[in-house]
């Protein structure tokens, strides 16, 4: 599939940066004559891609760092941003074993390990599930002297909440007492004096993506007794005057916080601050397709979860404290960024151009679910309909590349912990 070699194409480039420090002319050279070939072998391919990108030119595209949150529609985010990278040759920083990566986590609950000297400027984006840590991301992204884009998304502190109990109660990680009971969940979270990895899904999730504990208690120079380690205390998680200088911070370290409740605009917004069109930035929305098993989502096997009562409700948003001050702050920064980017009637038709890019994968996506079941093989097809065939299977194969809601994260992992970037040279350092 083109998801596939598009795959392979970042591997060969991660690769040769890790040799030519992803500088100069041998990059480039690698870059475009992979991609002159990918082109050459799927000539029927460009009219379907083209639902998704309108310009074949590579733009320049500024280095980012995308921190994803848990249940903030960060997926989706994650999803456009590693099409945006294989369609721009982009070279994403890999997350090694050497890192103690796992699963579709990459490095989280930790931040990335510190740059190596054959790794400074030698990554274009770092996209996925990470701490944000500024200081030690900067220095794999500086390529050019441009400094990376930071940027994440929240949600209303509320909904996330019910979110992440509802979607991780079918895992081994939510114990049975808790699952589907609010009450259970609620003394537990209450019960908590620092925070790890199961738990930091659950109490102020977004902050803790975002820095907050460690921001915290690096301030007060407070560290675990063993090993060394930094302990995520609670301790300070009511402490407003902590949380009101926490969030100042943020504003020189995140340059965008994006607002799930207004999807689109964060979009149109991001793809200003990124330099790419809006076809780039189309995505594919879940809900307007009904084949679940077609999309890879089992939501049938979801345990329902009833809605918290008001008095569960208000436990909550108590318990989440710095999540509900972080999600007031970002929304005040969002809207001042959304009435700044462009005037009214520029940005109503960026908005409404965003959503018809968006509306034509729906429906090239439906098209996929249902024009192209029950279609004969090639070997009960006579040799006149064999050609108009084998077109169809070439679009019905770019359209899935196009519709899958997200990428094969695993399997992306696992081929860029393979690369020489990984393997090349020194190993990246475990340390936390």
């Amino acid at each position: 599939t083109r998801a596939g070699v598009a795959c392979i194409l970042r591997l060969v480039a991660a690769a040769s940066a890790e040799t030519h420090n992803a500088s100069g002319p041998a990059l480039e050279g690698v870059r475009s004559s992979m991609e002159t070939q990918h082109q050459r072998r799927n000539p029927a391919r460009p009219e379907v891609i083209s639902l998704v990108y309108a310009d074949e030119n590579r733009t320049a595209v500024a280095p980012f760092v995308f921190i994803k949150t848990h249940k903030t529609a960060g997926g989706t985010v994650t999803n456009i941003l590693d099409r945006l990278s294989e369609r721009r040759g982009l070279v994403p920083l890999p997350c090694c074993r050497a890192d103690d990566c796992s699963g579709s986590d990459w490095w989280w609950p930790r931040s990335v390990p510190p740059a190596r000297l054959s790794q400074l400027g030698a990554f274009d984006c770092i996209n996925g599930h990470v701490v944000l840590d500024p200081e030690r991301m900067r220095p794999y992204l500086t390529r050019g002297g441009r400094a990376p884009l930071f940027f994440s998304i929240v949600r209303d502190p509320l909904e996330q909440s019910i979110s992440s109990l509802s979607y991780y109660s079918h895992e081994a990680i939510v114990r049975p007492s808790q699952r589907r009971q609010w009450t259970p969940h609620l003394n537990w979270l209450q019960g908590l004096r620092a925070v790890g990895p199961v738990s930091s899904r659950f109490i102020n999730s977004m902050a803790h993506d975002l820095g907050w504990y460690d921001w915290v208690l690096a301030r007060h120079n407070i560290s675990h007794p063993q090993r060394g380690k930094i302990s995520k205390s609670t301790r300070f998680n009511d402490d407003d005057g902590l949380i009101a200088e926490w969030l100042t911070s943020l504003t020189g370290s995140l340059d965008l916080i994006m607002l799930q409740d207004a999807f689109d605009e964060s979009l149109v917004i991001l793809h200003h601050r990124l330099g790419v069109t809006l076809q780039d930035m189309a995505y594919l929305r879940h809900t307007h397709l009904q084949n679940d098993t077609a999309r890879g989502i089992h939501s049938s096997s979801r345990p329902v979860l009833p809605l918290p009562t008001s008095a569960q409700a208000s436990k909550l948003l108590e318990l989440n404290r710095v999540d509900v001050r972080l999600y007031a702050f970002a929304k005040r920064r969002f809207w001042q960024a959304w009435e700044n980017v462009a005037p009214v009637a520029a940005r109503e038709a960026e908005l409404a151009e965003l959503r018809r890019h968006v509306l034509r994968i729906d429906s090239a996506c439906v098209e996929l679910f249902t024009g192209f079941k029950g279609q004969p093989s090639l070997k009960r097809l006579s040799s006149t309909n064999r050609t108009a065939a084998r077109l169809r299977q070439q679009r019905e194969a770019a359209l899935r590349a196009i519709c899958t809601p997200e990428m094969r994260m695993d399997e992306i992992m696992y081929r860029l912990r393979e690369s020489k970037a990984c393997h090349g040279g020194d190993s990246f350092s475990s340390s936390t």
